[in-house]
């Protein structure tokens, strides 16, 4: 090995430069440079780095992956339930004219969804309307189907003649009727001067059968990763890796098959 005192030593003795027939002049010191660059592993500009041991690989896929897999799957199922996206809301409720059904009266307030409620109003897989105050809430509801809007509860004609929804009451039993009605952008109910005051307005809506909704999104990621991972764990050569992913994956394609064909049955 020669040691950095003999380079330095060898370097001042320069050899005495060689003139080739084509006019090129050479000296050893290109040959002695690259000796010491070859024997001094503090000069070397690659490192080699040891592998990660097989078994670390087997962890990661086994139960690594499918962790921060489920931290993915269970924010997407939150965002879908919060209908972070899906619903349009309003808690300014204005005062409107009073109606009557069969000459009582009732008081009414409108509440203001913000642009393009009208176009969204009542033509999803799956909607409802809610309306709460604070000792009752009141829904109604519906759902989309050959390009029809389908309403779950009856309708009913005030005394001059603007059609209105009867509303179902939430988790107790209807001592008295409020009716819903919806003009553009605007939401209205009508309810007994009596009872509590409208001051909240929510609609919200959910598809069936598309892949880009946050629900479908949330189961999708299981699959999608499983595949994925074995894919990543073979052409990386870490094929521990991939025999971790298969333990856990070969489950939920399984389960996603399963769930596909039921589906496609029923």
């Amino acid at each position: 090995m020669i040691d950095s005192s003999s380079t330095v030593e060898s370097l001042s003795k320069r050899p005495p430069k060689v003139t080739l027939v084509d006019g090129i002049e050479v000296s050893g010191i290109e040959s002695i440079a690259s000796d010491a660059r070859n024997a001094n592993p503090f000069i070397e500009g690659e490192m080699s780095v040891s592998s990660r041991p097989q078994w670390v690989w087997f962890v990661a896929g086994l139960f690594i992956l499918p962790f921060f897999v489920a931290i993915a799957s269970a924010s997407l199922a939150m965002i879908d339930d919060s209908g972070l996206f899906t619903s349009y809301t309003s808690d300014q409720p204005s005062l409107e004219e009073d109606v009557s059904f069969a000459n009582e009266t009732y008081a009414v307030r409108g509440f203001y969804m913000s642009s393009g409620f009208d176009d969204k109003f009542a033509v999803h897989s799956f909607w409802d309307l809610t309306i709460e105050t604070d000792t009752w809430v009141v829904y109604i509801s519906g759902h989309w189907s050959d390009g029809e809007r389908n309403f779950d509860q009856p309708t009913r004609d005030d005394d001059d003649g603007t059609t209105w929804w009867v509303s179902e009451m939430h988790d107790q039993e209807a001592e008295f009727s409020v009716y819903i009605t919806q003009e553009g952008n605007e939401v209205f109910v009508a309810y007994p001067p009596s009872s509590s005051e409208p001051t909240f307005a929510n609609y919200f809506w959910k598809e069936s059968g598309g892949i880009m909704d946050f629900g479908s999104l949330a189961l999708g990621v299981w699959p999608v990763s499983a595949i994925g991972g074995v894919v990543w764990g073979f052409s990386k050569n870490q094929p521990a890796f991939a025999y971790g992913v298969m333990i856990w994956g070969s489950i939920v394609i399984l389960v996603t098959v399963f769930i596909a064909l039921f589906l496609l049955i029923f």
